[in-house]
């Protein structure tokens, strides 16, 4: 009698948990199946809207930036996941900067700005500001003069730019190299000389609105806008003058 007793308590028991079981089980389909009606409208992002989202950052950011005028700039906006689920946005797209102004790597929050689909995401967007400079097309050796034909514009990141380079292809023309130039490598001031020692130049001396000229001798070698040690041929005296041209050192009083 106590052993029939004690297989129906372990049979109770079984059937106890067997039956939990099967709620529990039905509880979670049930609540899987609430969630996806709740989300149905929820999809991975297909190619085609991740890329109109990318161009739109891209825009917001080549709008926003502000460029001197012979700058440009590469903007790179990463790829958004496919692995984010958002509906389609039925609103307008509000974006932002995290930082509040534009840097070299910045994070853009991308709103929609709908009551029926409401989200946002960030996008991450790499900005290169570049800015010109002069080269060669081909290699130039040192002690050679700089021929215009031979000079061309290219672009850098602005912050490589420590301001000793030429943007301008003209002021370089007919100008003497002290070092040898390789094409595509920027041309620095330490590596040309607008007038060069021993050069015959022109010194000019502006005063009370007058400018009287006469004839020099360059001492030392000097780029734009350097002052540099110049002898009077005329009277035999030094002075130093500001290098204006590749003919002409201006002295001033």
């Amino acid at each position: 009698m106590y052993k029939k007793q004690k297989m129906i308590s372990k049979i109770n028991k079984i059937l106890y948990q067997f039956v939990n079981l099967v709620l529990i089980s039905f509880f979670l389909m049930s609540t899987v199946y609430a969630d996806d009606n709740r989300n149905e409208n929820l999809q991975p992002f297909d190619e085609e809207y991740a890329n109109d989202i990318a161009q739109s950052v891209y825009d917001y950011v080549s709008d926003s930036l502000e460029l001197e005028s012979d700058e440009k700039a590469e903007i790179e906006v990463s790829k958004i996941s496919n692995k984010l689920k958002h509906p389609i946005c039925e609103g307008e797209f509000q974006y932002s900067v995290a930082t509040k102004t534009l840097r070299k790597n910045n994070s853009i929050k991308v709103v929609c700005d709908s009551q029926t689909t409401p989200y946002f995401l960030y996008v991450n967007v790499r900005i290169t500001v570049m800015k010109p400079y002069v080269t060669v097309i081909n290699a130039v050796n040192m002690n050679s003069v700089l021929d215009v034909n031979n000079l061309t514009i290219e672009y850098m990141d602005k912050v490589l730019d420590k301001g000793t380079t030429f943007k301008d292809v003209n002021v370089l023309a007919n100008v003497k190299t002290k070092r040898d130039i390789k094409p595509g490598s920027p041309i620095h001031k330490n590596q040309i000389c607008v007038i060069c020692k021993g050069d015959e130049i022109t010194i000019e001396l502006a005063s009370s609105g007058l400018v009287l000229k006469t004839k020099g001798e360059a001492q030392q070698d000097g780029s734009y806008n350097d002052t540099i040690r110049v002898k009077n041929v005329k009277s035999g005296k030094f002075v130093r003058g500001r290098i204006i041209n590749n003919e002409t050192v201006l002295i001033s009083k």
